[in-house]
């Protein structure tokens, strides 16, 4: 057996048998890492809050040699979000963010940009104002895609290569990386149409790195529309579904 320790954050977890449960955590050192929670679902189990999404915690586990799995022996809090989970808006969101990271990444692939990354969301999401939830969401998405391998094209037609600072007007086309200017675009049958604020805007988050909506091009009124054009970049490229916090977002805002 090995004993691995590491900074863990608890994205989703299971019952298993009567009292344990299963726990996905991201790590900063393994990756997505399974591990059996014993006695977690007693409500006096030291591992009771700990375990919980979206808690930032240490953790020690023993693992069976070459697996991505194992037994939590200790864990040690860091953070508990009690902000995301006393307020359901920033529970939603904080668990967008938590499914379209699992679904991006495989077990034990180890990216300590992207696990600083998800630290960086969750704070914002817990401190900062209810109209930045979009900004935060497209902020995330745009880093994922950049740190797995699917930056999405934003100064040139993906297409001819012509720059952007020409373009007449403004194509997104997912299956294709990025976006098109007019003559393509207008051939591009899957091409979405979309704003030059819009494509400002996702190029400020993508190379800027400011999460907070008054520094983005086009502030709160674009939120919108870029993680309209994300949505459809995420599911082409990396997943064919929407998960469930993605619709309970949608009711939210309606309910709104």
């Amino acid at each position: 057996m090995d004993i691995l320790k590491t900074r863990a954050v608890a994205l989703k977890d299971y019952k298993f048998l009567e009292q344990d449960k299963i726990v996905i955590f991201y790590t900063q050192d393994f990756g997505i890492f399974k591990v059996v929670a014993k006695g977690a679902r007693r409500i006096k189990s030291r591992f009771a809050v700990a375990v919980q999404f979206p808690s930032y915690i240490d953790i020690l586990v023993y693992r069976r040699k070459s697996l991505n799995s194992g037994i939590l022996s200790d864990c040690r809090i860091r953070h508990l979000f009690p902000g995301i989970r006393k307020n359901i808006f920033r529970f939603a969101y904080a668990s967008y963010l938590a499914e379209i990271l699992l679904s991006s990444l495989k077990e034990g692939q180890v990216n300590k940009a992207l696990f600083s990354l998800l630290l960086r969301a969750l704070f914002t999401l817990e401190q900062g104002k209810k109209e930045d939830f979009g900004i935060v969401s497209s902020f995330f998405k745009l880093k994922l895609f950049h740190l797995v391998g699917y930056t999405p094209q934003l100064k040139r037609c993906v297409e001819c290569g012509k720059n952007r600072d020409y373009f007449n007007s403004f194509y997104f086309a997912p299956a294709k990386g990025g976006i098109l200017c007019e003559e393509c675009g207008k051939k591009d049958i899957q091409a979405i149409g979309t704003s030059r604020t819009a494509v400002l805007a996702m190029d400020y988050l993508l190379y800027n790195g400011k999460i907070t909506a008054p520094t983005v091009p086009g502030g709160h009124g674009i939120e919108k529309q870029i993680n309209s054009l994300l949505d459809a970049y995420f599911l082409f490229h990396i997943d064919g579904e929407k998960g469930s916090s993605w619709s309970l977002i949608k009711h939210l805002e309606k309910l709104k």
